[in-house]
């Protein structure tokens, strides 16, 4: 009650209130790896940080705790600190070395990725306090308090929430359809998900790990939300995905942290036409950080695109730390198009995205294919693609955008963009690898807005106001 007088009155005297530091720290689980590499205490208490991996720099060293207000982060490790980088440089946030100690301050819940000399990564995961957990009395709730749990298989259903404490880890599989599924908490949960047909399903807060397959694959479900989630997939190098929405109408995902072996967030269309709408539309991607470890993009849509329309598809205020591997179509990007089935894909949008060096192949990549790599021969269209307020950092991989002799990718504006540092007018600014393209539009900066209005045909389309240049 005082601090809500005090928030109320500084409010009214347009003065700042700096909340009160709290810190929540969770204790070691049972039976996992406790890492041998850093230690570390937060605002003078001892956190437990955890090794996730099979060793080396494969693995992803994790200090996962809640927040609010100041927390000094103070790390250690065996050897003097010589280098060290912290991510997503976006955030700014710089550090203060001594020694062998590396001391990091903060002051709101954030997500960083930290390298130090050529130690393996430590992702700090500062997450915001919990509001109030689930009660264990609940008979909806399936609660799993600290230690670890070897579930098997869990089959979702309705109005269930799963419950996964600070402390807690729990190893199984999620699986089935239900409606009104939460899973939350701030503890992890080792194993995959295949949820099917689902409305309203939410995933918050939880840290997953993977070694089997597509960490999340969500099929055909509506009204999804993942919010505040870690996801670390590693050992394998294909078919390691972090979440893959797949024909889902109205899915977001805000405020996670994705460090994969294969692409970080895949958006597809795929299944039985005979069952289901193959659509994928209304899909949010804001606010997140993605870590492309080794066959990875950081976003695409794609390969699998095979059927009904792709459309309204948003990513923001993202930050791409890294993209490798080889692949189909020469190389991951840091976030990509590719088309490979008969899918519609229009009206796609990518706005203020900061990609950081660290990319093997490409900046950019928006293929059509032949429908013939993973579909079934029937191709499809990539029209309406706006990308806005980003800035690639690497300005030596190229930009690849290419269509097919008989159907041209059309309509791609660049409004505001950034590759090296250097504002993108034309296509002789950055290495552009163009072929069966239309209308590639370069807009230079300036206030622009996109406005959306009716065509005669019924469909909604979007066309950009502004000065413009056109390449064809």
């Amino acid at each position: 009650m005082f601090r809500n007088i005090l928030t109320i009155l500084a409010a009214s005297l347009g003065l700042a209130y700096a909340a009160a530091a709290e810190t929540v720290l969770y204790p070691a689980v049972p039976g996992m790896r406790t890492s041998e590499v850093y230690s570390i205490a937060v605002n003078g208490e001892n956190a437990w940080v955890e090794a996730v991996g099979p060793g080396g720099m494969e693995d992803l060293h994790t200090l996962n705790f809640s927040a609010e207000g100041k927390q000094t982060i103070v790390i250690s490790v065996d050897e003097d600190i010589e280098s060290y980088t912290i991510q997503p440089k976006s955030y700014g946030i710089k550090g203060e070395t001594d020694g062998k100690t590396l001391t990091v301050t903060i002051n709101e819940p954030m997500k960083l990725y930290i390298r130090i000399n050529d130690l393996p990564y430590l992702a700090v995961f500062a997450n915001p306090l919990e509001k109030k957990a689930p009660s264990k009395k609940d008979k909806n709730v399936d609660y799993y308090g600290p230690g670890n749990h070897d579930v098997g298989e869990i089959n979702v259903r309705d109005g269930q929430t799963i419950y996964i404490a600070g402390g807690a880890n729990v190893n199984g599989r999620l699986v089935g359809t239900a409606k009104n599924v939460t899973i939350c908490g701030r503890g992890s949960f080792t194993g995959n998900a295949r949820l099917n047909d689902c409305e309203n399903l939410v995933v918050d807060g939880i840290y997953m790990r993977n070694t089997r397959g597509w960490a999340n694959t969500i099929t055909n479900s509506v009204n999804t939300t993942y919010h505040n989630v870690k996801i670390f997939s590693h050992t394998g190098v294909w078919g390691l995905d972090g979440i893959n929405p797949v024909s889902c109408k109205g899915f977001d995902i805000d405020d996670c942290f994705i460090r994969t072996r294969d692409d970080c967030i895949a958006i597809k269309s795929n299944g039985d036409p005979e069952k289901f709408d193959l659509s994928s539309r209304d899909i949010t991607i804001r606010n997140s950080t993605m870590v492309g470890w080794d066959h990875a993009d950081g976003v695409t849509l794609g390969f699998e695109l095979n059927g009904g329309v792709v459309e309204n598809i948003k990513v923001y205020n993202c930050d791409i730390l890294s993209a490798r591997g080889s692949g189909r179509t020469g190389g991951h990007a840091a976030f990509s198009i590719v088309c490979d089935g008969e899918s519609e894909v229009k009206n796609i949008f990518f706005e203020d995205i900061r990609v950081e060096a660290a990319i093997e192949y490409k900046n950019l990549e928006i293929i059509l294919t032949e429908a013939e790599r993973y579909g079934n021969g029937r191709m499809g269209s990539i029209s309406g693609v706006y990308l806005k307020n980003i800035s690639w950092e690497n300005a030596f991989k190229p930009f690849t955008i290419v269509g097919h002799p008989t159907r041209y990718v059309e309509n791609v504006v660049f409004t505001n963009c950034y590759v090296g540092g250097k504002l993108l007018t034309g296509v002789e600014d950055a290495d552009f690898q163009m072929e069966f393209t239309r209308d590639i539009v370069f807009v230079p900066g300036g206030k622009v807005k996109y406005e959306r209005y009716p065509e005669q045909d019924g469909e909604i389309k979007t066309r950009v106001s502004g000065q413009r240049r056109i390449q064809r």
